[in-house]
């Protein structure tokens, strides 16, 4: 493909090539923004930033009339191919990453809408090539770099079931419900609902991966979700911990999503499982732990375990550390002999406090550093910047400082 095309300059943005100058733009990406955007959308996608903006200075940014923008602004937010936000009763725009972005939206879509069933099914085959090729790509890439973009969240269970340990309060979910304000259930679960278009689906609930914060009045609003109560919210996350789900959230202080993941269908977990790429995603504060004397070698925890960390050698049960994401599932399934329990993790960075200080981290991260630019501001600015992280964006990062519409 000409490498000057607005296809071809979109598949750049989404593997933020200006940033990392040796990311790959394949051939597998190349075909999905075709399929997704015409050439005249992939122009005007190309030139949005994370930062919503008005359509008269996306018009502006690429030389074109609003008249003909706007109408394309439109189509391509109506599809959540790109943000649409109304911010005081103006629409503003914003550029959507491919994931998270517009594969969980357009996925979400799909249940939603399944009068387009063929279209659905051909992006969802296509992501999968997309998937199946930077697996392969970014393994040699990322090795030993410490990327942390999301991070397990244990069930609250093993937490309680556990004497001795004390949790932070991003540790737990029903916390983190409590400092948020609208709260939502999406109608499909993103990753799970792909493979049911692929005819591979696991079977396991669809309806309890959930969004808080202006993540919930979004969903809501392009009816791909539904409203509902902390209480509600807290059932969801009970019927998936049933399923033997791993909760997974932003690597945030105040996320806005609590997913409900498993390792067949997740494209996160599936990182950590088949391609063995086990930096994308922070484990838990916790590991798990096992009291010998109480085991009963029943091998629950064997076969409940996502990872596959857990296994039993010479009558006893064996946890591979390296492996164990502290997910908590394990001591759940431990109901009778009550053997296993989570210990703290030695080694855990705690979540991003801001924005700001999530895409700094993130940033010194690829480039493998430790560092990030919020300590190395000096004469104070650096705490002011971290202050300033969740203001900068025409609305807040969930938590406590946001204001649902409603």
């Amino acid at each position: 493909m000409n490498k000057t095309s607005f296809h071809y300059l979109l598949a750049e943005k989404f593997v933020f090539k200006q940033s990392w100058k040796d990311s790959l733009v394949g051939d597998s990406l190349l075909n999905l923004v075709r399929f997704a955007y015409s050439e005249e959308e992939a122009q005007v996608t190309s030139a949005l930033d994370f930062m919503p903006r008005p359509a008269w200075m996306i018009a502006r940014k690429v030389g074109r009339p609003i008249s003909e923008v706007e109408p394309i602004l439109k189509s391509l937010g109506d599809r959540i191919l790109i943000l649409r936000k109304l911010i005081k009763g103006h629409a503003v725009y914003g550029f959507l990453a491919l994931i998270p972005g517009v594969f969980e939206f357009q996925m979400m879509r799909a249940h939603s809408d399944p009068d387009n069933h063929d279209y659905y099914k051909e992006f969802a085959r296509l992501y999968e090539e997309v998937y199946e090729e930077y697996m392969t790509w970014i393994k040699p890439h990322v090795d030993r770099k410490d990327l942390r973009f999301m991070r397990i969240i244990p069930v609250e269970k093993s937490i309680e079931n556990t004497i001795g340990i004390v949790p932070f309060n991003t540790d737990r979910y029903s916390e983190i419900v409590d400092r948020n304000r609208s709260f939502c259930l999406v109608n499909a679960c993103p990753c799970r609902y792909e493979f049911e278009l692929l005819n591979k689906g696991c079977g396991k609930p669809l309806d309890v991966c959930s969004a808080m914060g202006w993540l919930a009045d979004l969903a809501i609003e392009k009816g791909l979700a539904r409203r509902v109560s902390k209480e509600e919210f807290l059932e969801a996350k009970a019927r998936a911990t049933d399923a033997g789900l791993v909760h997974m959230t932003d690597n945030l202080r105040d996320p806005l999503q609590v997913c409900s993941c498993c390792t067949c269908c997740c494209s996160g977990l599936r990182m950590i499982k088949n391609y063995n790429i086990p930096s994308v995603i922070a484990k838990s504060n916790f590991e798990a732990v096992v009291d010998v004397e109480k085991c009963l070698l029943c091998e629950k925890c064997v076969n409940i375990c996502p990872m596959d960390a857990i296994l039993v050698e010479e009558k006893s049960v064996k946890i591979d550390y390296t492996r164990c994401i502290g997910c908590g599932v394990c001591v759940i399934k431990c109901d009778k002999a009550k053997a296993m329990g989570l210990r703290e993790r030695k080694y855990y960075k705690r979540p991003s406090d801001n924005i700001l200080e999530y895409f700094s981290q993130r940033y010194f991260e690829c480039l493998g550093k430790e560092k990030d630019i919020i300590p190395r501001v000096s004469l104070g600015v650096g705490g002011l910047l971290s202050q300033l992280g969740s203001r900068i964006s025409p609305f807040h990062i969930s938590g406590p400082k946001y204001r649902p519409s409603i």
